[in-house]
């Protein structure tokens, strides 16, 4: 081989490892903004996950439920809250609804809920948000409630009293009558219409001391024992009608009550769940602590109730049996009110009703 050629070669091969060493050098540097550039997506996406717990986390704590929908049956997102409500159940009543906004009945809750569109890329979602606000709608009732039997009766006192007063002037005169010289037949008719105004006299004392404030005689004891021996006073006639009664208690401690007055609450609410279930029907009494109150539960299984007679149950005189005067669950509504309790009630047609008595721990 010539020397020039020679020299031409070595100057190739020179040429060609400067080349390499140079690409080498450029692959190293490539795969080092490589590995810098995976730490900085890793490093992103370590944050964008962050964000996104964080999100969940915050949205998850809020005291309201959130629902993301779009096209599809299925919700996009729910947050804690609307799942341990069970949003799905009411959410795709609202899905082809109007309105962006209003109240709604699930069950025993009551909910008051709000919808927006998503914009910014996010069009065809929408976002609702719902508040439970059985517990605020609870207390506005038993207020309403409290107000109107409060006037109801003070309006029976009055009129009670109203009528007292010339009653007793008629059996006045009617007993003059009687000591007067009359004939057989006219003494007979004196004698029906003064028996007739004792009659009335004897209604217008009981409207009295229903609507009169009861006096407690408080005691420390369980009520649970109550209930049991509230029960066996009972039996004979819960026998007589083929339904069974369970007690499940929570709660053995003492607690502060009117043994009597309750007494005359459980056998008033045994009654009338009794006139509620079929033969073969089921009662079940529960006692539990409920933060600062002692609730007493009654339930049956029975015919249930509309929630027009739900909420006119304990106004006086408003009954819904052939023979009844309407006045058990009034003066049921007055001993718990008495006690500084309050008495809630849930009943669905043809599942069954439930009357919850609230009554403070230790009393009033």
């Amino acid at each position: 081989m010539a020397k020039a050629e020679l020299s031409l070669l070595n100057s190739a091969f020179s040429e060609f490892t400067k080349a390499s060493e140079s690409l080498i050098t450029y692959y190293n540097s490539l795969e080092t903004q490589i590995r810098e550039l995976k730490r900085q997506v890793q490093e992103k996406n370590s944050q964008l996950e962050t964000a996104r717990q964080y999100l969940h986390t915050i949205l998850d704590s809020l005291p309201v439920g959130v629902v993301v929908i779009e096209k599809g049956p299925e919700p996009h997102f729910l947050n804690k809250r609307a799942k341990k409500l069970n949003a799905t159940g009411f959410i795709s009543g609202l899905r082809n609804g109007g309105g962006t906004y209003g109240e709604l009945k699930n069950g025993a809750g009551f909910f008051r809920w709000r919808r927006e569109a998503l914009n910014g890329g996010f069009e065809g979602k929408e976002v609702i948000v719902f508040e439970d606000v059985t517990q605020v709608e609870k207390m506005k009732e038993r207020l309403e409630r409290d107000e109107r039997l409060r006037a109801m009766g003070e309006m029976a006192a009055r009129i009670a009293h109203e009528i007292k007063n010339p009653l007793g002037s008629m059996e006045l005169f009617l007993s003059m009558l009687q000591e007067s010289k009359l004939r057989r037949k006219d003494r007979k008719y004196v004698d029906y219409v003064l028996f007739g105004v004792k009659a009335i006299d004897r209604v217008i004392n009981n409207i009295l001391s229903y609507t009169r404030p009861k006096t407690l005689i408080l005691k420390e004891e369980r009520l649970a024992d109550l209930v049991r021996e509230t029960v066996e006073f009972m039996r004979v006639s819960i026998k007589s009608r083929n339904i069974s009664i369970r007690i499940d208690s929570a709660l053995e401690e003492p607690c502060v009550f009117d043994p009597d007055l309750m007494k005359l609450v459980l056998m008033n609410l045994i009654s009338n769940a009794m006139d509620a279930v079929c033969e073969e029907g089921c009662i079940t009494l529960s006692i539990r602590r409920e933060k600062n109150h002692v609730v007493l539960s009654i339930s049956d299984n029975g015919i249930g109730m509309t929630e027009e007679v739900r909420k006119s149950l304990f106004n006086p005189f408003f009954t819904t049996k052939e023979k009844g005067l309407g006045l058990g669950l009034f003066i049921v509504y007055n001993i718990v009110q008495a006690h500084g309790g309050y008495i809630e009630v849930e009943s669905q047609p043809r599942v069954g009703s439930t009357f919850l008595i609230y009554l403070p721990e230790k009393g009033t």
